[in-house]
Formats: C-alpha cells, structure tokens, sequence
C-alpha cells in the first residue's frame, strides 16, 4: 500500500471526517461538483442493477468503519491510483477530471475500466474461485459470494469465500466516501458471473 493509501485510510477513520468532507464540498467549483455528483449518481444506479443481477437484497449505505480493512484498503489504494495516474486503465483512458462511472476489482489491482470494458476483469482456472479476502480456493465449497462497494464513480467488485462472507462487505454505497452492499447467494464461476481478468 502506498503512503498516500494509508494516510487517507486514516483521515477516513477519524472522527471528524465527515465535517472535513462536507466543507472540502462547499469549497469545490460547482461545475467540478456537478460532475462527480453525476457521475456517483449514475454509479449508484449501476449498483441498484448489479443488486438486481445477484439477486442481492438491495444496496446499504455504509461509511469507512463498516468495511473490512482488506476491502477499505483495496478500495482506496485503486481510487488514489486513480487519482495519482500510477494505475492502468482501459482505452477509454477513463480520467478523474472527466468523471464517469468506473469498474475496479480485487482480484485486477490497480486496473480502472469504464462499465463498457469490464470484460478485461474475466479470470479462468484457479484464479475464478479464489477468495478476495483469504485466498482460498473454494470451488467445491458453493464457489464465491460476488459484492461491490462504491467510492463516488468507483465501483470495486470483489469475491469471498463462505468462511470470510461474514466479515465481508456486499453491496454497499458510499464509503463516506466509500460504500458497500449485501452478499448474495454463492456463484460458481466468477468469471461467468463477474467478469475478470487475469489475476497478477
């Protein structure tokens, strides 16, 4: 994890945070806000369909202390990639300055996509029934439980075994800025239900 990951984890999990995040709104050009309003928007949409896909009971709000540290962690590091241009992204060269719906995964760190490429997140073999939060292998288990969180435009897929499901974050909006949403029965292959890409 980076030091700029950490730090932000941290500014997230202090107690006034929320205050912080309200006047660095205020402050913000109103066209700049616009944008990631929509932008967020249009995302929260995107999860309300994912939770229609997976069967899930819906979508929760959730603030940073509600998600697991692996999946928080995860979630900022990919976000501040972003936003410092050291992580990848599709042809779509999908920008923070031009704010739109994103995908990102646990399992393809560090890769940003528009909804239209999510295909580049499909992963085959071992890699489709390893678990986000453990690494274990649990295809003869009843396979993975798929959820999402969402930061502003970022939507962060990640799978997690039967054991880990409990401690994991499903569906989920916002987490502060950073959210997640309920689990949802298990899926065999994520790759057929996901959409992966090769893990590293």
């Amino acid at each position: 994890m980076s030091a700029e990951t950490l730090a932000l984890e941290q500014l997230m999990l202090h107690p006034g945070y929320p205050e912080l995040a309200r006047r660095l709104r205020a402050a913000a050009p109103a066209g700049s806000l616009d944008q990631a309003d929509a932008a967020a928007d249009h995302a929260a949409r995107g999860m309300a369909v994912l939770a229609g896909l997976l069967d899930a009971e819906g979508v929760r709000a959730a603030v940073p202390e509600d998600i697991p540290g692996w999946l928080r962690l995860g979630v900022i590091d990919t976000f501040v990639g972003w936003l410092t241009g050291r992580g990848e992204t599709c042809l779509h060269n999908p920008h923070p300055r031009r704010p739109k719906p994103v995908l990102a995964a646990a399992w393809r760190p560090g890769l940003i996509t528009r909804v239209p490429c999510g295909f580049l997140f499909r992963v085959g073999g071992e890699a489709d029934s390893t678990c986000d939060s453990c690494g274990r292998q649990c295809a003869s288990d009843g396979g993975l439980y798929p959820g999402a969180v969402q930061c502003g435009p970022l939507i962060y897929l990640h799978g997690v075994c039967p054991d880990c499901r409990p401690l994991s974050a499903t569906l989920s909006q916002d987490l502060g800025p950073v959210v997640s949403a309920p689990r949802v029965r298990p899926r065999g292959g994520r790759g057929r239900g996901r959409g992966k890409g090769e893990r590293r």
